[in-house]
C-alpha cells in the first residue's frame, strides 16, 4: 500500500514539474489582463488584438510544449485515475485561461459578445465567461452568449481548435496508458 502512495505522490510531483511553466505563463497573462483592465483606457483599438495575440501564444505553447511535457508524465501513469488527473488539470487550465481571455476582451470591448450578460462584479463576469468557455470547449454552443466581433470569434476559434487537439491528444494517450497498464 505504501508503494502506491509513493508512486502517486511522485507522479503528482513529476506532473507539477512538467506543467509548472505553463501555470507560470497563464499567471503572467492573467497579470497582463489585470493591468489592462485596471489601468488602461478600454477604448484603445489595439487591446482586443493584444488579447488575441496572447491567446495565440498561449495556445501554441499548450500545443507544442505542454502536451509534450505532459506526455512524458503520462508514460509514468500507473492507473487510469492518474490519467484522469492529468487530463482534468489540462482541461481546467485551458478552459480557465480562455475564460480569462473572454473576460478581458469583453471588458476592453463590451460589444464583443451578445446575449445573457447580467454579471456586475468581476468574479461574476469571470464565472459567466468560464461557463461560456466550458460550453465552447465541449462544442455544445447553447447560443445564450454569442461572439459578435472578429476578435471574439477568433478567440472562440482558438478555443475550439485547442479543444480538438486536446481530445485527439487524450484519445491517443488513453490507448498508451491502457497498453502500459496491461503490460505491467
Amino acid at each position: 500500500m505504501v508503494n502506491k502512495s509513493k508512486s502517486a505522490g511522485s507522479f503528482l510531483l513529476h506532473l507539477w514539474e512538467q506543467i509548472s511553466h505553463t501555470v507560470v505563463l497563464l499567471v503572467l497573462i492573467a497579470l497582463v489582463y489585470i493591468y489592462l483592465m485596471q489601468f488602461l483606457d478600454h477604448n484603445l483599438p489595439w487591446i482586443p488584438y493584444l488579447v488575441i495575440s496572447l491567446a495565440l501564444v498561449k495556445t501554441i505553447y499548450f500545443t507544442f510544449f505542454t502536451f509534450r511535457q505532459v506526455n512524458k508524465s503520462i508514460k509514468q501513469c500507473h492507473s487510469f485515475g492518474q490519467l484522469l488527473w492529468v487530463f482534468g488539470l489540462l482541461v481546467f487550465l485551458i478552459i480557465f485561461s480562455f475564460a480569462a481571455d473572454f473576460t478581458c476582451l469583453a471588458a476592453a470591448h463590451p460589444g464583443s459578445f451578445k446575449g445573457r450578460q447580467m454579471a456586475v462584479t468581476y468574479a461574476e463576469k469571470l464565472f459567466e465567461y468560464f461557463y461560456f468557455s466550458v460550453v465552447t470547449f465541449a462544442s455544445i454552443g447553447y447560443g445564450d452568449l454569442v461572439p459578435v466581433t472578429v476578435p471574439a470569434r477568433l478567440l472562440v476559434i482558438l478555443e475550439i481548435g485547442q479543444s480538438f487537439v486536446m481530445v485527439v491528444f487524450g484519445l491517443s494517450n488513453i490507448n498508451n496508458i491502457h497498453t502500459t497498464i496491461k503490460n505491467q
